[in-house]
């Protein structure tokens, strides 16, 4: 546990108390050392790599329009488009604009490193976004997520309102127009770490002073849709049907085998397997596998320039 460590401060009283139930602003002894930097966000715009959905920008709840910050490339004679442009970006920025990136766990090892090791102490899939804002700016209105959130402030400062967490599984993760109560009203500086429960409305404002910078790390929590997804998957083991049955009494036959099929698989599936499937599809590295540091093409050269 001593990535939560660093995150949190001793995992066992944030376990007990806190975790699932309130929002707290943590000032962890040793905070994790910034697993990414603005420059390497710059770095990022300027490759000419970096495309949609991996960047958006915002501006007080309301997303700007993908050609205020994107422009198409041509490669090959084609066009195409929703690429970052640092020049758009930055004038939309000094506008007011919030910008967010996505999974940069995708393409930054320190932040794929950071959310590999919480993902395995968690035994959940952990995510990392990316938020600049500048100072006095709001980029996403009041909205839950459907993940608990560690929210690592890296550069700047900035002032969060944080609601209720939901008492039981009815909502969405959304827009919240109606947020109720704020339960907790906190100014995150660099070095401080703020956890948001589940579901619990939110909403941050930059400092008036500085350019805020921070890192959110979601924890994936299992849901209905996944137990749906688990039980189509069970369902269709194993079933082997024609496509496109030739006539109606073979439409019938294929109605009778596949209702036979799912008849026999739902008497043989218990909720333990249900459950153990959608934890099993949800485990870290069953997503998107981090690179191996001994697989690289430099090392390929090496050993083929052996």
């Amino acid at each position: 546990m001593e990535t939560l460590r660093s995150l949190v401060g001793d995992p066992a009283p944030f376990l007990e108390t806190v975790w699932r139930r309130h929002a707290r602003l943590l000032r962890p002894p040793t905070p994790p050392a910034p697993p990414v930097t603005l420059a390497d966000v710059d770095a990022a715009l300027a490759s000419g790599l970096l495309r949609r959905p991996y960047l958006e920008l915002v501006s007080s709840g309301k997303p700007l329009d993908q050609g205020d910050y994107t422009s198409a490339r041509s490669v090959m004679g084609h066009d195409f488009g929703g690429y970052a442009d640092t020049a758009k970006v930055l004038r939309q920025l000094d506008a007011g604009a919030t910008l967010l990136m996505r999974n940069i766990e995708h393409w930054h090892p320190g932040a794929a490193a950071l959310t590999d090791r919480l993902g395995a102490e968690l035994d959940r899939r952990v995510e990392a976004f990316l938020f600049v804002t500048p100072p006095g700016r709001q980029g996403l209105a009041p909205h839950r997520d459907d993940a608990d959130v560690f929210v690592l402030q890296l550069h700047g400062s900035k002032r969060w309102q944080v609601h209720a967490a939901p008492e039981d599984g009815h909502w969405e993760a959304a827009p919240e127009p109606d947020p109720g109560p704020v339960r907790l009203e906190t100014t995150a500086q660099a070095g401080e770490v703020l956890y948001i429960p589940r579901g619990a409305p939110h909403s941050a404002v930059g400092h008036t002073a500085g350019l805020s910078f921070h890192l959110s790390l979601t924890v994936r929590q299992p849901g209905t849709a996944d137990l749906r997804t688990a039980l189509a998957r069970r369902l269709d083991d194993g079933l082997e049907l024609p496509r496109l049955p030739v006539d109606r009494a073979e439409l019938r036959r294929t109605a009778a085998e596949l209702l036979d099929h799912y008849r026999e698989q739902l008497a043989a599936l218990t909720p333990e397997d249900l459950c153990a499937a959608v934890e099993t599809a949800r485990r870290p590295g069953t997503g998107t596998a981090s690179p191996d540091p001994a697989r690289t093409l430099t090392s390929l050269a090496a050993v083929l320039g052996n």
